[in-house]
């Protein structure tokens, strides 16, 4: 499609002869690439380029992982699509009749070489090498990476630094040596390695500064993940001796309500993917989902009127969810009493997992959540898996040489101090 330097549309002029192959990201297949592709050629004069390469990003989302968008989101997504799902279809069957031919091939050589013969050997070490070869250049996301495998948790104020170190297992130092016109300095390093420097003219003010020039430089250069202020969890109440599940939004680590604004990142992003308002990702605000995993059992009664609410009970609910792959939240309202609430924490405790009371007298409630997830996986789900749950529940950062592979996630996020 030729393309012009400007495009206005409803009275918004925008550059149309930005690069669409700066977008290809290194983990991505040729096929999922070619159709990404296609979809931002036939509609680079239709929207900004910013906006573009989120609804590309939504529609390989929907089209190859299933994901789910605010119905709004979705209905213009597919509609635009429409010509480029058409012409895969189309390749596809093609290719399939090839595969075919492919594999009767494939089975003849491995015939030949259980008979004894070479070939079928030689082909089938060709295809093990070629393997581990894609396997290798496509889904390393630290390659070239000044700090390594460091990853910046965005949670804890100043002492966000040293914590993401340790939980790196790497070294995190601030030396304070003599400066310039008898100023202290201060140094920063990380794995021995000078990160930044700072001096100013009181030794508060210089740690103040160390500590911003140090985050302002690891955000650049490192992955960066924080805690989605507004995420689902697993609201689970207590009413005639049943327990009922049911998905709600709430507020990270305190279990309070927190409404989205402009100032949110998560606001930011699904607004370019053409949210208007509501609840995030595919359940909207205050919205009750069963989570009916967590009451199913051999056991006869589980989660019937009949059920006794005992200790067997609560530890089936718990090993549930540790043997699911759910990661939200579970929040136990105040319904439950004292004792049971006690009954909980220890269970949690015996299955390693996170348990923290909110609130006083009869609106205490606990929350238990997972406390193995690895900064390291969470990258993977949402990057490279596009994994529906970590993406509700985490924002990332990627580091600068790194945005023009993963766009969407290239937005500085701020540290709450």
């Amino acid at each position: 499609m030729a393309s012009t330097s400007k495009k206005v549309r409803k009275n918004e002029e925008f550059p149309t002869d930005w690069d669409i192959d700066q977008y290809r990201a290194d983990h991505e297949s040729e096929e999922h690439w070619q159709m990404r592709r296609h979809f931002m050629e036939l509609h680079k004069d239709k929207f900004p380029e910013e906006r573009l390469v989120c609804l590309a990003a939504v529609f390989t989302n929907m089209e190859f992982m299933g994901c789910k968008y605010p119905a709004e989101t979705m209905r213009l997504v597919a509609e635009l699509s429409k010509e480029v799902v058409k012409d895969y279809r189309k390749s596809r069957e093609t290719r399939l009749k090839r595969t075919f031919v492919a594999a009767s091939v494939a089975a003849e050589a491995r015939v030949k070489a259980r008979s004894g013969g070479h070939s079928g050997q030689q082909q089938q070490n060709s295809i093990s090498n070629n393997s581990r070869n894609q396997n290798k250049t496509g889904n390393d996301l630290f390659e070239g990476l000044t700090y390594g495998k460091f990853i910046l948790f965005l949670n804890g104020g100043r002492n966000c630094l040293r914590t993401s170190a340790q939980k790196c297992n790497m070294e995190y130092e601030e030396k304070e040596i003599d400066g310039p016109n008898t100023r202290k300095e201060i140094k920063v390093f990380l794995n021995g390695k000078l990160v930044t420097k700072a001096s100013e003219e009181n030794l508060k003010a210089t740690k103040l500064q160390a500590f911003s020039n140090a985050l302002d430089v690891l955000q650049k250069k490192c992955y960066s993940i924080k805690p989605n202020p507004l995420q689902d969890a697993i609201k689970i109440n207590k009413t005639n001796n049943q327990v009922v599940c049911g998905v709600v939004k709430q507020q990270a680590d305190n279990a309070e309500d927190k409404k989205l604004d402009s100032s949110n990142k998560g606001y930011k992003m699904m607004k370019l993917m053409g949210w208007t308002g509501g609840g995030l990702g595919s359940k909207t605000q205050g919205r009750e989902e069963p989570v009916g995993y967590l009451l199913k059992n051999n056991r006869a009664g589980l989660g019937n009127q009949s059920c006794k609410l005992d200790r067997n009970y609560f530890r089936q609910i718990l090993k549930n969810y540790v043997d699911s792959e759910d990661i939200r939240e579970l929040q136990f309202e105040s319904t439950f009493t004292k004792e049971e609430r006690a009954m909980l924490h220890e269970i949690a405790g015996k299955f390693n997992l996170k348990s923290t009371s909110y609130g006083k007298d009869e609106e205490r409630r606990l929350v238990i959540s997972k406390k193995t997830i690895t900064y390291e996986k969470i990258l993977n789900e949402i990057l490279l898996k596009k994994n529906p749950n970590y993406i509700d529940k985490y924002f990332i950062q990627v580091p600068e040489s790194k945005a023009r592979f993963y766009p969407e996630h290239s937005e500085k996020i701020e540290l709450d101090l």
